[in-house]
């Protein structure tokens, strides 16, 4: 008989953050060798595919919560889960109290900002939700640290990088010339959500105008939005970034595209030298990991990016990029004018989708299962 898993996020399509992405392939990848059961925001049963489901409305975080503690004990005292997975530290504190009610095991995702969040409420309510979970999942080895440091016992934690979906071949797509006016251009790509951690605005000021000096016919593009339901507070990121493009000149150099279809960015991928990631260390905020480095490289598009939060996990610098010392502007252009003449197998397209290989959303499917068996089989390692 199939062992039951019941799964709780707030995090899942159709929004397309990166954490919905990986909670739709990890509860996808679980739903093949377990009987499993989804308890997710409002629109998740479409994508449920015919297994349990209970979806909650998630305007209001007081009602989100209280709902999410109900229906967690209700399902698991109806269902019997032989194990309850929370798909982020906002979801450890239902998950632990319908485990708490049920005899369950719990496993709890970390993907950094959920375990350092500046709430002294969340700190206080979730955290140490988090900390007695018989596993916690970090994102990173960075994320990883931060878990121990937040009380995690060392013995709980394992260690497993986000998938990627591998792109198609780039002869299957459309040209990517329409519309954008890219003939005889060099390009250098930054996507995801535009938020303040991302250090787009500090890039556009003090280290592009280099990079263009070296490389005239140099384009930016930007492919994002601003986040809709970031935990921070609203950031006014996208009027910082026109003004850091008029005070440095960059009218001509940068593009802000706001967000694309999938097809549209795999046609930009396929022309671009470089993806830019200049992530900052900002307090109560950390970059878990760095997907879009990943999904970078599977395009076989090197990155530059500081060397912060999580990123080294994503980024094996010298093949698939180069990692910088944080916010040191100079060498982060350098680097990048390094990056688009680097010679031969040098940050080689070829090198960069054999890296992103090992983040398949199959490997991770399977590394995933073996630590819900290990869990299964020895659901408190520290005993």
């Amino acid at each position: 008989m199939k062992k039951r898993i019941l799964f709780i996020t707030r995090n899942f399509p159709p929004l397309t953050g990166g954490m919905e992405r990986l909670n739709y392939h990890a509860f996808e990848s679980l739903s093949e060798r377990y009987e499993t059961a989804l308890l997710g925001p409002k629109g998740c049963g479409d994508y449920a595919l015919g297994r349990l489901f209970t979806a909650i409305s998630t305007t209001s975080s007081l009602r989100h919560l209280s709902h999410s503690c109900f229906e967690a004990y209700r399902l698991s005292r109806q269902w019997r889960p032989d194990l309850i997975i929370a798909g982020s530290g906002v979801a450890a504190l239902p998950a632990r109290f319908a485990a708490r009610c049920s005899g369950a095991a719990t496993v709890t995702f970390v993907h950094g900002l959920d375990i350092i969040y500046p709430s002294r409420l969340y700190q206080i309510g979730f955290v140490p939700a988090i900390c007695r979970s018989d596993r916690v999942i970090a994102n990173s080895a960075n994320t990883a640290r931060l878990a121990r440091s937040a009380g995690v016992p060392e013995k709980c934690i394992e260690i497993l990088h986000p998938g990627v979906t591998l792109p198609r071949q780039p002869s299957e797509l459309p040209s990517p010339q329409s519309g954008f006016n890219l003939q005889g251009k060099r390009v250098l790509l930054a996507v995801g959500r535009l938020i303040r951690r991302k250090g787009l605005p500090e890039f556009i000021r003090y280290a592009l105008p280099e990079i263009v000096q070296s490389e005239p016919d140099l384009l930016f593009l930007v492919v994002g939005a601003a986040s809709e339901s970031s935990p921070l507070k609203k950031e006014g990121i996208e009027a910082d970034l026109q003004q850091a493009i008029m005070e440095a000149g960059m009218q001509k150099h940068v593009k802000l595209l706001g967000r694309l279809s999938d097809e549209r960015l795999e046609q930009l991928y396929s022309i671009a030298s470089l993806h830019i990631f200049p992530v900052l260390d900002l307090p109560g905020d950390v970059e878990g990991f760095g997907m879009v480095a990943i999904e970078a490289a599977a395009h076989g598009v090197p990155t530059i990016a500081f060397n912060s939060g999580g990123v080294p996990d994503a980024v094996k610098d010298g093949v698939t990029g180069y990692l910088v010392e944080p916010e040191n502007y100079s060498a982060f252009s350098q680097a990048a004018i390094r990056g688009l003449n680097a010679p031969g197998k040098a940050l080689s397209a070829q090198c960069c989708i054999e890296y992103a290989a090992h983040f398949s959303w199959d490997k991770y499917g399977q590394r995933l299962s073996a630590i819900c068996e290990k869990t299964l089989c020895d659901p408190s390692p520290t005993s």
